[in-house]
């Protein structure tokens, strides 16, 4: 924004202070969603600092005033929702000072102070409007250096991961059809104990009818990493994360690198190799999204969709929103005319269709002529918390306890109707894994650790399974039994590490009686 003079003046912080919002939140979280997911939020971001700049130019005739003015709407309103979380974790006479009746005025006074002190001050704002410039500028150096940082990093280990050997050894069965292989993730799901003791829920029914129909219940399984994306780059390629980069070390924060070992792992190329057909699922976990797989399953497939463009907000722009003066939007919605109410809920709903999504499809692939290797990350129990134990749709601020027993409850119930429908749709008998990929999300590292797993194998379970096989050595078994592989069977260990230090490893013991 100039105005065309011999002393030219470009205004350009309200459009730099409107996009460092979206692009801050973008950087604190890049390694765990698409980038794509900001771009809307960018955009309308950057059209709200121009249309705000271009009301206040509209109501002073001043681009200097305009531009100051536009700017400080701009950071009152990004910074209210940080404000009021700060206040939150206040208390003055056992009383929290995060309320909109407190903060919401204050904000309104000193925009009002800021306002008149703009529009009446006389002297000259070329100075403060250069500074604004650059501080503007500056501040978005970092998050946008933290973006391309990533970017790099990915790009070089995802050509170092394409230079790495593929297995070589296996082939498929001489007198057997190749099976079918599920590996299907269950996100959060804890061993039958834990939810025994954490949930007050005793799923041995469950697990009783899962042996009925054939598989394998590993009762004294942990898991081998405590998150998500280490978990799987393990398991995925049938080893520790010690042994597959010499990077992960205690002093690494960056996960750069783990989703490309999940992407196009061992196990994935191994079964390319092999011939089978590769099928994945949109997951809406970055991480674990498969999207050049031979078959790739999403909702959402369409342009409009891939590009975040249409329908209502997502996961992203509702975290926006409500580090912002949106928060007050959701937290007086109920008071708005419906037509008038942001749906806030629309993220849940978004993720509840997701896994609906998912079930059916796995329902519907037995048929699908094979051999094939099918992916499936499915976000459950894991919050958020948007099944009943029906599987009606629960309300936002259902608690941990219950929240997380209820998705439990309703997740076997479908597990329960679709497993033996997928092996008696199969034209031989398939291989299915199900498995946690850690235990429940508690900050204990015990129950952090202690995860489901079971095994549904053609030939039903012999000695190559046992009750304390970890993830690393799913496929180990897997390709020893079915593909004459000729693999050793690592021991069988669980790492637990905190989220800011994810490769800080302590060892958890099982402690689960008759299993240590």
């Amino acid at each position: 924004m100039s105005q065309g003079n011999p002393q030219r003046i470009t205004i350009a912080h309200p459009v730099l202070i409107a996009a460092f919002p979206a692009i801050t939140l973008l950087a604190h979280n890049i390694e765990e969603v698409n980038a794509i997911v900001a771009l809307r939020a960018l955009v309308l971001s950057k059209l709200a600092g121009i249309l705000a700049y271009l009301t206040f130019k509209a109501l002073f005739k001043d681009i200097l005033k305009a531009g100051m003015m536009a700017t400080l709407v701009l950071v009152l309103f990004f910074s209210y929702g940080h404000v009021y979380d700060y206040l939150d974790q206040i208390s003055l006479l056992g009383n929290h000072l995060g309320r909109h009746r407190l903060l919401a005025p204050i904000w309104l006074a000193l925009f009002m102070g800021l306002f008149v002190l703009i529009l009446r001050t006389r002297r000259p704002l070329q100075t403060w409007n250069s500074l604004l410039n650059v501080i503007t500028a500056v501040t978005l150096v970092m998050p946008v250096g933290q973006i391309g940082l990533f970017a790099v990093r990915s790009l070089s280990a995802r050509s170092e991961n394409s230079q790495q050997a593929g297995i070589t050894n296996l082939h498929l069965p001489s007198n057997r059809p190749a099976p079918d292989v599920y590996y299907i993730i269950l996100d959060a799901y804890a061993r039958d104990d834990v939810i025994k003791k954490e949930f007050d829920l005793d799923i041995t029914p469950f697990l009783s009818q899962l042996e009925q129909i054939g598989f394998y219940i590993a009762r004294c399984s942990q898991s081998n990493y405590a998150q998500t994306q280490l978990s799987l780059s393990s398991s995925l390629n049938m080893n520790y994360l010690q042994e597959l980069n010499p990077s992960y070390s205690p002093d690494q924060k960056t996960r750069v690198g783990l989703e490309e070992t999940i992407r196009h792992s061992a196990v994935r190329k191994a079964f390319e190799a092999l011939g089978y057909k590769i099928v994945a699922f949109e997951t809406g976990f970055k991480g674990t999204e498969w999207e050049d797989a031979d078959l790739y399953l999403s909702p959402s497939s369409d342009f409009l969709h891939s590009l975040q463009i249409a329908g209502g907000p997502n996961g992203f722009e509702v975290m926006l929103m409500r580090t912002s003066a949106g928060l007050l939007l959701a937290d007086g919605a109920a008071a708005l005319p419906k037509f008038l109410q942001p749906d806030f809920d629309n993220p849940r709903k978004i993720h509840r269709n997701l896994v609906l999504y998912d079930l059916e499809q796995l329902s519907r692939l037995p048929t699908m002529p094979g051999p094939k290797f099918v992916f499936a990350h499915l976000v459950i129990p894991h919050p958020p918390y948007v099944f009943g134990p029906n599987g009606e749709f629960t309300d936002f601020d259902k608690d941990y306890v219950p929240g997380y027993r209820d998705q439990v409850t309703y997740l076997n119930k479908r597990l329960l109707d679709l497993l033996p429908k997928m092996i008696a749709a199969s034209s031989s008998p398939p291989i299915i894994i199900l498995q946690g990929d850690h235990g429940s999300i508690g900050s204990k590292p015990g129950t952090r650790t202690s995860n489901f797993n079971a095994y549904f194998l053609p030939d039903g379970a012999d000695q190559s399974l046992y009750p304390s096989i970890t993830a690393v050595n799913t496929f180990r078994v897997i390709f020893n039994k079915f593909f004459g592989g000729n693999y050793k069977l690592l021991e069988d260990v669980s790492y637990y590490s905190i989220y800011s230090a994810p490769f800080d490893f302590t060892i958890i013991p099982n402690k689960r009686s008759g299993c240590e």
